[in-house]
């Protein structure tokens, strides 16, 4: 990039700062004032976190190298982990325990819409049902909350905000509590799921075995003559009959255990005392029944009466004890008979099994025994199994575990106020260079010659620099003129600038025939602007004095009847002007009588000399006016016409019908966009078809600091 043009750049965007600097500083000023009003409203937020360290090794006491795990399958757990930390059913406890529903800031409330509403008398606000409430409840306490793995570590942090630290605090140690003991309760329910499962199954294998103990016992007692007869084996017929008188001696010793046992519990002492036949039990349960009767008799409460119940209480007393006894020798009983059958039931497989059988007797009882000890084999494990599992039930341990509780924070997280001023501060500072811009390049004015091009689609004949002000009397009227420097500073680049627009109109001059001065028709030349203040009574009068300087007989007309100036700037009062003109019968010798003359130049002048005390558009727009600019025409070569601006004056458009040349004048980065469209349109309608209608740019900034450098030798700069 060339260094001219960076210089060229930096420089415009200092002075569009310099200019709109007043805007920006009040946007920044509005924008962080708006925002520290709104973040003293905001309520402080706190926000409290809990470590949680998860192992994802499976946990089992009972064989502490079980179950390894590899480093995929530890990353989805922790990931998993943190979804079950962030569930309802861990929320739901969080709740329950902290009593959130009766809570002043996580409690149910009335949504704003149902208060907009009965506001308006649309809906009457009714407070949500139990199910809707505590919904509600848990949807507040999930935004609170935010649950997140800390990279790829093992730890999750558990975060809680409210408007109290200490509440802050005490969710986040319950969401932690409560997920903990969570994941504890998963593991004893797994535990005490897999132990009902062994249970049916043990339930299950317990019955086969009998019914595989039958099913062989069956066999051999359906086939036992026959197996007899097969290998002479007399023996084994003595031995079933011993096993059956076992089986029978069992079955009456477990029927008189189990009625024995059951008076007791009932504490039936007659039927105790008629299970256990001895002399000693009868007469226990004779003097227990003549107690009874003597205990019907006595008074209740006397002495007899206790005497009575003490004594009866020693006889039940020895008759539990003594049945108590017995229960235990009929239980012994059992066990003795229960312990023979087994013997002979295994002794006589044991004989068949050794005898000489058949092979088709054979393979059918060696089919059997080995069913049973399948059986066997089976329960045993289950059994194991369930011992197991109801140990791990009791010993489980959580996978998780608290690292670092959350206490309650000094300082809130939200608002940030350093944070959000800088921010809002950043942003109105990049909103009010924004608002700069597009308040210079596209609302408030013009900044370049191409910019002016682009919008008024009018060609542009020259750029006047800006100069240094002139300086001003006590009434705010400038001593000097601007214009003065065409004839004080002839080499200046104001003048340069003047002889500029006298060419570009000359070119115009020259390849519009029509409109030259040919036969001694006067070229009418009307410099107007859009709104007051963008220079054109400076241009007109400096137009004026570029063409006398070069030897043009030269007319200026202060047309701006409503605010003559130009008598100011060229130091001359006159008793009367343009306006007496209009306003009397005018002819070519009053003509005579209002024309003043510029010193410095020679350019003659129609002055303002007073404002106009009636509408000024009725004179311009008159036959007066016309008959003016035709005898202008007549004596003059240029007749340079200052209008009023077209924003607020019409007069300029009416005037605009006589210009053949409309020098349009629009004020560097002050005359707004729009305004200047509009009135250069209406100029445009108001002029003949064959005149034309340039821009200039007046009190453009120079755009290049190395401009005077380089163009030194050609300029005579002004101070």
């Amino acid at each position: 990039m060339d260094t001219t043009d960076t210089d060229i750049d930096l420089r415009a965007i200092l002075g569009l700062l310099r200019r709109r600097m007043r805007l920006i500083l009040t946007t920044l000023l509005l924008v962080i004032g708006v925002t520290g009003i709104a973040v003293l409203s905001l309520t402080p937020i706190y926000s409290a976190s809990t470590l949680v360290l998860v192992d994802p090794s499976h946990k089992d006491l009972l064989d502490p190298q079980a179950n390894m795990m590899g480093q995929s399958a530890d990353n989805a757990r922790v990931d998993s982990e943190v979804e079950i930390v962030k569930s309802d059913s861990v929320l739901m406890d969080v709740v329950k325990n902290l009593k959130l529903v009766d809570d002043d800031e996580f409690g149910p409330k009335i949504g704003l819409r149902d208060q907009i509403l009965a506001r308006m008398h649309i809906k009457t606000a009714a407070a949500p049902d139990a199910d809707a409430a505590l919904r509600q409840v848990l949807d507040g306490l999930g935004r609170a909350t935010s649950v997140r793995r800390i990279g790829l570590t093992y730890l999750i942090s558990i975060e809680a905000r409210s408007r109290s630290p200490q509440k802050a605090a005490r969710i986040a140690n319950a969401i932690a509590t409560a997920y903990i003991a969570n994941q504890l309760d998963s593991k004893i329910d797994s535990a005490l799921a897999s132990r009902d499962v062994l249970q049916k199954r043990i339930a299950q294998a317990s019955a086969a075995i009998v019914n595989s103990e039958k099913a062989f016992d069956a066999y051999l007692a359906d086939n036992i003559d026959k197996i007899t007869q097969e290998t002479g084996r007399t023996d084994i017929a003595d031995m079933r009959d011993q096993l059956e008188q076992a089986n029978a001696t069992l079955a009456n010793a477990q029927q008189v255990a189990s009625s024995l046992d059951a008076d007791l519990k009932r504490k039936d002492w007659g039927a105790v005392a008629t299970q256990l036949k001895s002399d000693v039990a009868a007469k226990l349960e004779a003097q227990r029944e003549s107690l009874v009767d003597g205990m019907r008799k006595a008074v209740a409460g006397s002495a007899e009466s206790q005497s009575l119940h003490a004594q009866l209480a020693r006889i039940e007393q020895q008759l539990s004890t003594q049945a108590s006894t017995e229960l235990k020798t009929l239980q012994q009983s059992v066990t003795d008979s229960d312990g023979r059958a087994t013997d002979l039931r295994q002794k006589i497989r044991t004989t068949v099994m050794n005898s000489n059988l058949p092979p088709e007797v054979l393979s059918h009882i060696y089919e059997l025994q080995q069913g049973s000890e399948v059986a066997r084999s089976q329960y045993q494990t289950l059994l194991t199994r369930l011992k197991d599992v109801e140990a791990q039930a009791d010993l489980q341990v959580a996978d998780s575990r608290v690292v670092s509780p959350a206490l309650p924070p000094n300082v809130a997280a939200f608002p940030n106020t350093r944070l959000i001023l800088v921010m809002s501060a950043l942003t109105a500072l990049g909103l009010g260079v924004g608002l700069a811009f597009l308040y210079e390049h596209y609302i408030g004015g013009f900044t370049s010659e191409g910019q002016v091009e682009a919008v008024l689609h009018t060609r542009v004949v020259s750029a006047i620099p800006r100069l240094r002000s002139a300086p001003r009397d006590a009434d705010g009227e400038a001593l000097v003129s601007v214009a003065d420097l065409m004839t004080t500073q002839p080499l200046s680049v104001f003048s340069e600038a003047i002889r500029r627009v006298r060419a570009a109109i000359d070119q115009i001059v020259r390849h519009r025939p029509g409109i030259t001065p040919d036969k001694r028709q006067g070229l009418v030349i009307m410099v107007s602007s859009a709104a007051p203040g963008d220079g054109k009574t400076t241009l007109a009068l400096a137009m004026a004095r570029a063409y006398a300087l070069s030897g043009r007989r030269t007319l200026l007309i202060d047309g701006d009847l409503r605010k003559p100036t130009i008598h100011h700037q060229i130091g001359t009062q006159s008793s009367s002007g343009l306006i007496d003109y209009l306003t009397k019968a005018p002819d070519s010798e009053y003509l005579a009588n209002i024309l003043s003359r510029d010193e410095s130049t020679g350019v003659s002048v129609i002055l303002g000399a007073r404002r106009s005390d009636m509408p000024t558009d009725q004179l311009v727009s008159g036959s007066a006016f016309a008959r003016l600019l035709q005898q202008a025409r007549e004596h003059f070569d240029y007749i340079v016409i200052d209008t009023p601006p077209v924003g607020p004056v019409v007069d300029a458009l009416y005037m605009a019908q006589y210009a053949d040349v409309v020098a349009f004048i629009v004020r560097w980065a002050s005359t707004a966009q729009a305004e200047a469209r509009n009135a250069l349109s209406s100029l445009q309608a108001a002029m003949r078809p064959d005149a034309q209608c340039v821009a200039v740019l007046n009190q453009q900034e120079r755009q290049s600091v190395g401009y005077k450098d380089r163009y030194a030798s050609y300029y005579a700069y002004a101070s």
